[in-house]
């Protein structure tokens, strides 16, 4: 820990680790039944599924998947190599993001890749619109493309696994992990297939949706999703507490004595 961390006192770090020992041991593994009735886990699990679906109805993948076939209707000669271009950018921010997320925040980052993917969204279409009229657009949408990949791997490419995995407590992460991943593959498939036909449909205007969804997402993030960078389960979870009388139960993780206790104390 002091070589990871670079700090020579990591007794702070220590205490926590074994204090999650300790009540891992204890917990009892929640079902995704159980993770869906109880009320202790509603809103982080809306948080997580919310957050999966604003990765992939971002539109990121649409740009992946038929990025060559856009930039071909923008007018570039060598789309392939644009393409290629989108690849290595991915990969830079990606390596970017490593460094970011420990510093900036979770929540920070994942509202800036959401609120710079809308507006880059809203310059593909612009770009798009103004191809005929203007020559340089087809640029302006190429730019736009890469703008839009970096700022998806700052944020909501990383930042949504990240806090599932810190909303959660060591029973129910593996049901909510299950669940959330559910909702980012379902809504993965559902762009992989529908954006040819919406983009044949309405043309650029489907990058308006996009924006109109990242926007929504944005709103969500800045209204309802707690930063999670630095602080243990038991500080999130008071992020969550409504009321006094659910102070204990709140804190503390699922158990078998939640069947027997409902007021949460033994």
């Amino acid at each position: 820990l002091k070589r990871l961390t670079g700090y020579q006192d990591v007794s702070a770090a220590l205490t926590e680790m074994k204090e999650e020992k300790r009540r891992m041991d204890m917990e009892h593994r929640v079902s995704i039944l159980q993770l869906f009735r109880s009320r202790i886990y509603r809103q982080p699990l809306l948080i997580a599924v919310v957050l999966q679906l604003s990765q992939q109805l971002s539109g990121i993948n649409a740009v992946f998947y038929y990025s060559t076939d856009i930039l071909t209707k923008a007018g570039l000669e060598q789309p392939i190599y644009a393409t290629i271009g989108t690849g290595i950018i991915n990969t830079i921010f990606t390596i970017i993001s490593v460094f970011l997320v420990e510093r900036a925040g979770r929540r920070t980052l994942h509202l800036v890749g959401l609120f710079g993917m809308g507006i880059c969204a809203l310059l593909m279409m612009t770009s798009l619109l103004l191809l005929k009229s203007v020559a340089w657009m087809g640029y302006l949408s190429m730019v736009a493309i890469f703008a839009f990949v970096a700022f998806f791997e700052i944020g909501p490419g990383p930042i949504p696994w990240f806090i599932v995995a810190e909303l959660f407590s060591q029973g129910p992460r593996p049901a909510a992990m299950a669940v959330s991943g559910f909702a980012n593959w379902t809504s993965n498939f559902i762009i992989g297939m529908s954006f040819p036909a919406i983009q044949e449909a309405i043309g650029p205007y489907v990058f308006l949706i996009f924006a109109i969804l990242l926007f929504i997402f944005s709103a969500f993030t800045y209204l309802k999703v707690p930063e999670t960078r630095g602080r243990t389960f038991d500080d999130i979870a008071a992020t969550f507490r409504r009321t006094p009388s659910l102070l204990d139960r709140e804190i503390k993780p699922y158990t078998e004595l939640d069947e027997l206790s409902p007021d949460g104390h033994e």
